[in-house]
């Protein structure tokens, strides 16, 4: 009764909250220092349906709780608009609830294109959120991300880039707008951050027949072990206009010059 008191003086959103926390005192649950949280964070116009992929790949691990984070549609007009801190304070918030449901588990991510910008900020902004490995696919964070800022507290080896070599959406991303870089199609070459070539398009990670998930990213979760990309041996060399577009300094401006051009092209075209 006392209980059901407490419940109703709380807002909606700490009720379900609530409900867990009581659930698992009932059941007589303890916290594991084995137990693992994975979070899962998805791209932009997508619900996330690899998150279901991943869950089903970790079913026969015990320790290993994989919950997935959505948060509404962010479309490609949004994606280039700067003010992006509404998905971003919605999944910190998640990330906490996480850590308040299972204070001794290890918080883990795997991130996806729009999710890997959130998790930057995530890691550079909120210092209560403890995120001790870091799996980036499609990531469209800066290239020169300041990982040694803010990953002091996380042994060295434990973020994981994952690039597809085909993968052209990091690339205009960095040459579309402001905040974004290229690393998820020419790697970081950072020395905190691992990374790892697919002959791969932007969501190719999740095609089934890859088999990505069980074979790369599983035994990385569980251990720490990184198994070496078989397409590293054979990577092509970046395109120059690749990397030229990927820079700050060059694929903007030529963007931006291309888009004036075309405006100019299609008014004298209809004056």
């Amino acid at each position: 009764m006392q209980l059901q008191v407490i419940r109703e003086q709380l807002s909606a959103e700490h009720q379900e909250l609530f409900d867990s926390l009581v659930d698992m005192q009932i059941a007589n649950i303890k916290d594991s220092t084995e137990a693992i949280t994975l979070m899962l964070v998805h791209g932009i116009q997508t619900d996330g349906a690899w998150h279901e992929m991943v869950k089903a790949a970790f079913r026969d691990v015990d320790h290993v709780r994989v919950k997935g984070i959505g948060y509404n549609c962010v479309t490609a007009l949004q994606l280039a608009c700067p003010l992006r801190s509404a998905p971003i304070n919605h999944v910190a918030q998640q990330f906490r609830d996480a850590q308040t449901m299972e204070p001794t588990a290890r918080v883990m991510v795997i991130a996806h294109s729009f999710g890997t910008y959130i998790i930057s900020h995530i890691l550079s902004r909120f210092s209560d959120i403890q995120i001790e490995r870091v799996v980036l696919c499609g990531s469209i964070i800066k290239n020169n991300f300041p990982w040694d800022l803010h990953t002091r507290h996380m042994p060295a080896g434990n973020i994981l880039n994952d690039v597809g070599t085909r993968d052209l959406y990091p690339v205009l991303a960095s040459m579309s707008t402001l905040g974004y870089g290229g690393s998820g199609r020419n790697g970081f070459k950072n020395t905190r951050v691992t990374d790892r070539f697919f002959d791969y398009g932007h969501s190719d990670f999740f095609v089934p027949d890859n088999d990505h998930i069980s074979k790369y990213w599983k035994p990385y979760i569980i251990d720490g072990t990184v198994v070496e990309s078989e397409w590293d041996t054979q990577k092509p060399k970046t395109h120059l206009g690749v990397l030229m577009a990927c820079h700050p300094w060059i694929g903007r401006p030529v963007f931006g010059i291309f888009l004036c051009s075309l405006a100019y092209g299609v008014a004298k075209l209809f004056s």
